[in-house]
């Protein structure tokens, strides 16, 4: 493989020398520990580098098929998010043209994943945390296909430790087998975190504790930075034949002046930095602002606001001549001075922080737009790292050293201008860091009155040693043990009153910590009037999860329900109710009015707002002042739709649809309106909405119960019902839904060939096979049948693997786990029992959707089971468990467990033309 033309092709750009000597590495299976790159010279294109590397590699070299690349914080954009994109959809180019270089890189990646891709299809499975990649999911599918997931500390710390904030329980062991093993993860910025990247070493200490299976990748740690805390000769870095290079001597010599102010207190602060920013405003260029506080950005984005409309509108009069302005002049210059000034902080809703990237201000940082005026931006820490952002000056506040040198990244990065830097400073400096911040640079030799920051010499200023005294804290490290592991890993359990949030794990112990998330639903006010139980309402909540676009997060102790405004505004909504899901994934209805009550309940919890309730403003934040109804952007995962019956008729629109008519009182009468249609029954209903929308229904909740004095033609019911995408026309006969027989052939088949190309021992292989053949055996059980729709009874009638449409009736399934009736039936099946894996064949067969970690609640047994015979599976369930987590580790395990489980998934797809996506 010609590696230049390559990289040229995957990326559009030529190589700079570094990353041609890092790729020869990744290829022969030599992956750095660490790799410290100036900022501006390319450090995601480790993305590229391991995709080629990974496509071409030996037999023998282990290259983890997944990557995972972990930001600190959530901005609009991610460069790596850009970088990622790109390379998908170029390859997806590649595969339908045999000229192009890239052919062979397509057909290899390709050749990899458990199953072939279509034309249709990405070859690489890329899942996000901005726009339509955001929770998509695709990188569990196939965990054979390549894949790229990026995320933040706690979405991709929480899931290795078993614990994903707002996965079910049926998930957390899912995600730590495909996110430990078979993965390298690119840690981005690593001196940010030092929490996470010692328990990531923890992590990797843990699995060299055991063998690894022949063929399995084990985890790959790259931690990547621009800024070390202390120097270290054993990792990557840039050489002199870097330096020599043109591209790399203009970007680390960009030219940067920095220049010092100080004020005597915070609002001598603000004002300074506006009037520094508003300096730049008749150059046609592109400022950021940067401070340590959202506070402080609130306020800076509104003065800066104001002055600029007191500038447009003196200019504004001078021009015409006159001392009156007309009230649509005044709109008019109000919307310009707004489109002028972006604020970017991380309390800003995901949906509304992807929007910001495509308005009229933010452009130009992006590269996306030219310069036809001054830009600002105003960012707290949010915009210092994972974020390709182009600024031509910058005004701040002081902060660590760290952190000043991740802003200074942001200017003139690629060395094609001039940049002056204005930093205002406190006169009263308390933290000892700042301090010595001030001091290192004032120390440092000026040039024309200013200091200069280029990276390389801010490269110099780091080799002193009293830099580590200028860097932000290291928080307090706690370590992570097999004591730990163990209670994390028993997810079965939903309380263990021993077991911690892991979140001090990953981030030590800070001040900031803990955090609550914020989304807007509008089907809160239908869930909370309704009779359904918790539970239901989890099971919602957990098929349309909340994603990433959808919240906001603030630091629990920063929720103030107690202030003037917002005792007014608790008062005001006091018998409102709103749903907090807990980091265990499980929903509870509360009054706005008991939110001050809930302390420690609101630890990394999600408070989802009815969206008619208002508190979110136009920028995204968190606004008890704003009454305006929220935008509600959760249909991401699927479609909800409002089924109504109204005495012997029934309709069914869009729940946004429905919500307006409500609204707008355009619900009384039903007999003179089209869409209506004579109601025969439930199911008959649910596939003319499947039929129609061309979806599959995966759940349908009541909503509203008929009275009880209400006649049949009076009757009023209302249901909610979720639909997702089908592949093809969904399965609405018992003809289209598989045999337990035939679904459990489909199973094996597909892991035959997952096994085959992951390559492993031939006992693992047989293990995984004869789970797979007996795996859904325990739904030919007949309250299983009853509760997916059938009639067991029925003369002829063979049990069928899936429900018809709307899915499982989970009261009349009354506990039952058809997997653990699977596990009865494999213990009296001697092919099983007298194999050498027969353990681990029982073990993958009673978890394959997330149970028996370590052990199953008596209510899921058979109700002929007598309790003696409950308490003996139980023991063996739980011995096994232990044993075979001992023996194969935390992480391997849960990756054997998840073989199956979406070997499962994907024969359900193929089947029935969908697959339960949160793998319930």
């Amino acid at each position: 493989m010609d590696f230049d033309k390559t990289f040229h092709a995957l990326t559009g750009h030529n190589h700079f020398p570094w990353q041609k000597r890092l790729y020869e590495k990744i290829s022969r299976g030599e992956i750095p520990a660490r790799c410290d790159i100036p900022t501006g010279l390319g450090k995601t294109s480790v993305i590229a580098l391991w995709l080629i590397a990974l496509a071409g590699k030996e037999p023998g070299i282990n290259i983890p098929r997944r990557l995972v690349y972990v930001v600190n914080r959530r901005t609009i954009v991610d460069q790596s998010t850009e970088v990622v994109i790109s390379l998908r959809n170029k390859l997806n180019k590649a595969r339908k043209s045999n000229d192009s270089p890239l052919n062979e890189i397509a057909a290899a990646l390709n050749d990899m994943a458990a199953i072939g891709s279509d034309n249709d299809d990405d070859l690489l499975a890329v899942s996000t945390l901005r726009g339509e990649l955001a929770d998509n999911l695709q990188w569990r599918f196939d965990p054979l296909r390549p894949a790229v997931v990026i995320g933040t500390v706690d979405m991709i710390g929480s899931k290795l430790l078993f614990s994903g904030y707002g996965d079910s329980r049926r998930v957390r062991p899912l995600h730590p087998g495909l996110l430990g093993i078979d993965t390298l993860i690119v840690h981005d910025e690593a001196h940010l975190t030092p929490a996470f990247s010692r328990f990531l070493h923890n992590v990797l200490g843990f699995q060299k504790k055991k063998a690894c299976i022949s063929g399995v990748p084990p985890l790959k740690v790259l931690e990547l930075s621009a800024t070390c805390r202390q120097a270290d000769t054993t990792s990557f870095q840039i050489h002199d034949a870097d330096s020599h290079d043109a591209r790399v001597k203009e970007r680390l010599f960009a030219k940067k002046q920095l220049y010092f102010h100080e004020a005597q207190n915070g609002k001598e602060q603000r004002q300074k930095i506006v009037e520094l920013a508003l300096n730049h405003n008749a150059k046609k260029s592109r400022v950021v602002v940067f401070v340590r506080s959202p506070e402080d950005a609130t306020k800076i984005h509104s003065l800066l606001k104001k002055k600029l409309y007191e500038k447009a509108e003196k200019a504004w009069i001078e021009t015409n001549n006159t001392k009156t302005i007309p009230k649509k002049t005044k709109e008019t210059l109000t919307a310009l001075c707004e489109d002028s000034i972006s604020i970017l902080t991380g309390e800003i809703r995901g949906h509304e922080r992807d929007i910001l990237l495509e308005t009229p201000g933010m452009l130009p940082f992006t590269g996306k737009a030219e310069k036809n005026k001054t830009a600002y931006l105003i960012s707290t820490s949010a915009g210092e790292v994972g974020m390709d952002l182009h600024a031509d000056h910058m005004v701040s506040d002081l902060s660590t050293l760290d952190s000043m040198i991740q802003r200074l990244g942001r200017v003139n990065r690629f060395g094609q201008t001039e940049a002056r830097v204005d930093v205002v400073y406190e006169a009263s400096i308390k933290e000892r860091p700042r301090q010595k911040t001030l001091s290192l640079f004032k120390k440092t030799e000026e040039v024309e009155g200013g200091v200069d920051v280029s990276p390389v010499a801010l490269t110099r200023l780091l080799e002193n040693d009293a830099v580590a005294e200028a860097f932000s804290p290291v928080p307090e490290i706690v370590e992570t043990t097999d004591i730990l592991l163990d209670l994390w890993a028993q997810t079965s359990l939903a309380e263990i009153p021993a077991r911690p949030e892991v979140a001090p794990w990953l981030h030590g112990i800070q001040d900031n910590l803990p955090e609550t998330w914020m989304a807007w639903r509008m089907e809160v006010p239908l869930l909370v009037n309704s009779d359904l139980t918790d539970d239901d309402i989890s099971r919602w909540f957990q098929k349309i999860p909340i994603s990433s676009k959808e919240t906001l997060r603030k630091p629990t102790y920063r929720l103030k329900w107690t202030g003037t405004a917002e005792k007014k505004w608790v008062e005001k909504h006091r018998d409102e109710y709103v749903f907090v899901i807990t980091g265990k994934g499980q929903a509870q209805r509360i009054k706005v009015e008991d939110l001050a009550e809930q302390n420690n309940h609101l630890n990394f919890a999600t408070i989802i707002f009815p969206a008619q309730l208002g508190g979110l403003n136009k920028n995204g934040f968190f606004d008890i002042k704003t009454e305006t109804p929220a935008d509600d952007v959760a249909d991401v995962l699927g479609q909800r739709m409002i089924l109504e019956r109204y005495g012997s008729q029934y309709r069914f629109v869009t729940l946004a649809k429905w919500m307006e008519m409500e609204s707008q009182k355009e619900n009384e009468e039903q007999g003179n309106k089209t869409g209506w249609f004579q109601w025969v029954s439930l199911k008959d209903a649910i596939r003319r909405m499947e039929d129609t929308q061309k979806k599959r229904a995966v759940l349908k909740l009541k909503v509203r119960e008929a009275e009880e004095w209400q006649d049949e033609d009076e009757l009023q019911e209302l249901w909610l019902v979720l639909l997702r995408e089908a592949r093809s026309r969904a399965a609405t006969g018992h003809g289209d839904i598989p045999t337990i027989e035939e679904h459990n052939r489909a199973v094996a088949d597909t892991i035959k060939t997952m096994t085959e190309k992951a390559g492993l021992p031939n006992d693992i292989g047989e293990a995984l096979l004869l789970a797979a053949r007996y795996h859904d055996a325990g739904k030919a059980h007949d309250r299983w049948q009853r509760a997916a729709g059938f009639e067991p009874s029925a003369v002829g009638f063979k049990p069928l693997a899936k429900p018809i449409s709307g899915g499982i009736d989970w009261r009349m399934l009354d506990g039952y786990r058809h997997e653990l009736g699977s596990l009865l039936k494999a213990i009296e099946t001697d092919e099983i029992m007298t194999h050498p894996e027969s353990d681990l064949i029982l073990h993958l067969i009673a978890t394959h959707h997330g149970w028996a970690r370590p052990h199953f609640e008596d209510p899921a047994f058979p109700p002929e089971i007598d309790e003696k015979t409950r308490q003996q599976v139980n023991l063996g369930i739980m011995t096994r468990y232990i044993h075979l987590q001992e023996r194969f580790g935390y992480w391997q395990l849960a990756w054997l467990e998840s073989l199956l489980r979406r070997a499962d998934g994907i024969a359900s797809a193929q089947q029935v033309a969908y697959e339960e996506v949160n793998d319930d």
